[in-house]
């Protein structure tokens, strides 16, 4: 029984060893709190991986269906009509998305940047994973910025070892990849925007 409980007492330290940072602005929530239609684009990729953009807006298309009074439309609907429109996803002007908005038929875009997308296994006893994800929130009515989020999250895959100095009890702790911890970090993302707009 004792051994249980101090098993119990480490789990905080365990996951203290990653950490959340978040910034999130809005100048006005009232059109999101309604019934409304969003298109989330690819983000910009970080410098390190082509491929970030797309998976960090896919992992956040994953969490924010789920909120009710949002109806997300689909990738593949949104990239046929850019790539008809002759647009580039990560470079649109106000007019563009105005124009963007119209032809989906959506309220809101979401679109950014992630600046880091880091998987770092240099030291196989304390792998670091990373992840900088910026958020910008668009009318389509004018095409004009209505909010912004920053979101920095890291953490180490040997928490123990790491942080707690407890390295033995790791055999515990399942292994952590990139793909889980976007998981993790979109999930904080979209409960961050969820409770901030109290929406359903």
């Amino acid at each position: 029984m004792k051994k249980i409980v101090f098993l119990l007492l480490l789990v905080p330290f365990v996951f203290s060893c990653s950490s959340f940072d978040r910034d999130l602005y809005f100048k006005s929530q009232k059109g999101l709190t309604d019934k409304v239609r969003v298109a989330i684009l690819p983000f910009q990729n970080a410098r390190n991986n082509i491929n970030s953009g797309t998976n960090v807006a896919d992992a956040l298309t994953n969490e924010m269906i789920k909120f009710r009074t949002w109806e997300i439309v689909e990738r593949d609907q949104i990239q046929k009509v850019i790539k008809e429109q002759a647009m580039e996803a990560t470079g649109l002007t106000a007019k563009d998305y105005s124009k963007l908005g119209k032809l989906l038929n959506v309220d809101y875009f979401i679109a950014g940047s992630v600046g880091q997308y880091i998987y770092d296994s240099s030291d196989s006893d304390n792998v670091k994973i990373r992840f900088a994800i910026n958020i910008r929130f668009i009318d389509t009515t004018k095409g004009q910025v209505i909010g912004t989020g920053r979101y920095t999250y890291q953490t180490n895959k040997n928490y123990f070892r790491s942080c707690c100095l407890t390295s033995w009890i790791f055999i515990f702790i399942s292994e952590r990849n990139i793909e889980k911890e976007l998981t993790v970090v979109s999930k904080k993302i979209a409960a961050d925007i969820k409770n901030t707009l109290q929406i359903n």
